[in-house]
């Protein structure tokens, strides 16, 4: 059997062996996360006065919580069977190519969650406006309430605006984010059961690196954007190498998308050496 080769029919085996080995772990992960927002919301809600307006921006943050929570306890459990020589000796003797059981795990714990998540996290958020007003209206026979609004999906992304350096801030930060549950599928099979842990120190060093190093040259190429009354601080917007565009964010730019390629490269490259 080629390492690249696909086969329709492997790849519905491997996916009922995913399914029966692991369906616990994603029944009880989308219940979980569905018992959280309902939960959670409620009793924001019950907490809350009559003057009280929550916008459906206002979501943005927990959403975003909930989103790098799912990335480091959730997908980072991504090739779970090779944490273990028993497992592992029998998930690498599977029938399938490299490249097969490679998707699998490409989609079942990365795709497949973060498709959930907002669909889960919607249905909670807005099933929990609905049980607020029910119970306040028809149980406790109270008028003057909070205004809540629901949940729209388009508000819990940030849409960009039109300028240049706008769209490149844009973009930059989207990478960085995507690139959250991608490191933590990277880092199921680098650095296996530790992953949780392991994969934010590393990421935390290497940004500390980035960054010190950048606000280091910059400082040492001209200090004089640094200065604030006389003390030096730490700026993001200078230097610009254009317009409205901060050396930092150019950078970063360029170098998430190479970044976040590795990180779908390297999953497979280790399972490769694994197989061997």
């Amino acid at each position: 059997m080629k390492n690249s080769s696909i086969n329709f029919h492997r790849l519905q085996n491997l996916l009922r062996y995913e399914w029966a080995f692991q369906n616990r772990f994603y029944l009880l992960g989308t219940l979980g996360i569905f018992i959280v927002a309902f939960g959670g919301f409620l009793s924001v809600w019950f907490n809350q006065y009559s003057g009280f307006l929550w916008r459906s921006v206002d979501y943005n943050s927990i959403f975003f919580n909930g989103f790098i929570f799912l990335s480091v306890l959730g997908i980072s459990q991504s090739f779970v069977e090779l944490r273990e020589k028993n497992t592992s000796i029998r998930y690498l003797t599977l029938p399938a190519s490299i490249i097969e059981k490679y998707l699998i795990q490409l989609c079942m714990r990365l795709v497949l969650p973060l498709t959930l998540y907002p669909i889960v996290f919607w249905l909670g958020a807005n099933l929990s406006v609905d049980v607020y007003y029910f119970i306040q209206h028809e149980i406790l026979e109270k008028t003057a309430l909070p205004e809540i609004h629901k949940v729209e999906v388009l508000y819990l992304y940030w849409i960009p605006r039109t300028t240049m350096a706008m769209n490149m801030v844009y973009w930059t930060i989207f990478g960085l984010t995507i690139s959250i549950p991608t490191l933590m599928f990277m880092g199921g099979i680098v650095f296996g059961k530790w992953n949780f842990v392991m994969m934010p120190l590393a990421v935390t060093i290497i940004l500390a690196l980035f960054f010190g190093s950048h606000f280091g040259l910059s400082w040492l190429v001209n200090a004089s954007p640094f200065g604030a009354g006389g003390n030096y601080s730490i700026r993001i917007d200078n230097p610009e190498v254009m317009d409205g565009v901060p050396l930092l964010i150019f950078i970063s730019s360029i170098l998430v998308w190479p970044a976040l390629f590795l990180t779908f490269l390297l999953p497979y490259l280790k399972l490769k050496e694994r197989e061997v």
